[in-house]
């Protein structure tokens, strides 16, 4: 009986000092949200520059490896894991580079224990870009596990990238620890199928130096691209910066061709003409070639090839409308010339609907003499009002 009262009494007592060890242990602090981020905007338009794409495609590698479970030490959002800040990292350059025509692809590494050891994942191949896309692919991202073969995934970034033209980038953000899967010599394969058309950047998310250096000689490893810390760029002038360096080339705005039609849009005074579309100094889409006589309406024979312009644009965009508009020079009156300029812009639309072209899709108009292009006081001049232009209607 006096045994099962001390064994009773030694249990209660067990209890008492492990509840207030349980008492006395601290609570652990709860991690803060990230960071907030405001990126720097790239597309307004206010600046004196517009950024274009220098690179056609871009791969990203994510490390989602065990290490990258761990708490990341440095200073942007320090505490969190290191996974979290590298998808954090990743979201800052998603939403600072500006809305342009270029591809991306995503491959992670580092999925379970369970896994093949060279296991790597193409969350999504190579597509064009959109912010949304990225950001659904990071926040749909695994758990990080396992090991890290960035090796296998440099070798899916320089197989994505087959089907790319022109200059290509590949970025890497790791915490690059324990890399397998022969990264250097991945990166060596890299630079020998490209050369210089891919650049292999590397963000490292990490806490140790040992990691920092590994990351730093696989992009030198490439003909081109560099290393960068994920403190260094944290804030949104040092990320725009990176976007700027990797992604962007900067075009004064006066020599900027929007719409490709070889007249720089500070001199263009019909912005937004079709691709392909043949337009005089001004920019504007013009039936080339064809300057009526004085008094005439009709398109002689060696006009069609000029014409034969317009009908091709048209059959290549089946939805586009267009008013084609008939001007004079500024002999006889303005009634008359009213009607002998509507009578060219009829004559052209004829021969547009004779080709085939649906006339719903073409209206005309006449201005006679309102809308010179050239002085009215010499033979020259009065040719170059002689003339019709086709307006994309909206």
């Amino acid at each position: 009986m006096r045994k099962k009262y001390l064994s009773a009494s030694f249990l209660m007592i067990s209890m008492i000092i492990l509840t207030g060890c349980a008492q006395l242990k601290p609570l652990k602090k709860p991690i803060e949200p990230l960071e907030t981020f405001v990126p720097q905007n790239l597309d307004s338009e206010s600046q004196d520059v517009k950024y274009v794409p220098k690179i056609k495609s871009f791969v990203i590698i994510l490390d989602a490896s065990a290490s990258m479970e761990e708490e990341f030490t440095g200073t942007v959002n320090k505490g969190h894991s290191k996974f979290a800040v590298a998808k954090d990292i990743l979201a800052r350059m998603n939403n600072t580079l500006p809305e342009i025509d270029i591809n991306s692809a995503l491959v992670t590494f580092g999925h379970g224990f369970l896994k093949p050891l060279d296991k790597t994942f193409v969350v999504y191949e190579l597509t064009k870009h959109s912010r949304g896309l990225l950001e659904d692919a990071l926040n749909g991202a695994t758990v990080p596990q396992g090991s890290s073969p960035a090796g296998n995934a440099i070798k899916d970034a320089k197989n994505l990238l087959l089907t790319s033209g022109g200059q290509n980038a590949v970025i890497l953000v790791s915490d690059g620890e324990q890399l397998i899967g022969s990264p250097m010599a991945k990166a060596q394969d890299l630079k020998e199928m490209y050369g210089d058309r891919v650049c292999l950047y590397t963000i490292f998310v990490g806490n140790t130096a040992e990691g920092e250096r590994e990351l730093g000689d696989l992009a030198q490893e490439v003909t081109c691209g560099f290393s960068v810390t994920a403190d260094e760029i944290a804030s949104s002038d040092d990320m725009a910066d990176f976007v700027k360096k990797v992604f962007l080339t900067a075009t004064q705005k006066q020599d900027i061709d929007s719409d490709g039609d070889g007249v720089y849009d500070k001199d263009d005074e019909c912005p937004d003409t079709p691709q392909g579309a043949i337009v005089d100094s001004r920019g504007c889409w013009v039936v080339k070639g064809i300057t009526f006589e004085y008094k005439k309406w009709d398109i002689k024979e060696e006009f069609n090839s000029n014409l034969s312009n317009i009908v091709d644009i048209l059959q290549k965009n089946p939805n586009m409308y267009i008013r084609i508009e008939g001007h004079t020079d500024n002999i006889g009156s303005m009634e008359y010339n009213i009607d002998l300029s509507q009578k060219r812009a009829q004559a052209v639309k004829n021969y547009l609907v004779d080709k085939g072209i649906n006339e719903s899709r073409v209206s005309i108009a006449g201005f006679g003499f309102k809308k010179p292009i050239a002085p009215n006081d010499t033979e020259e001049g009065r040719a170059l009002n002689r003339r019709a232009e086709i307006v994309p209607i909206k």
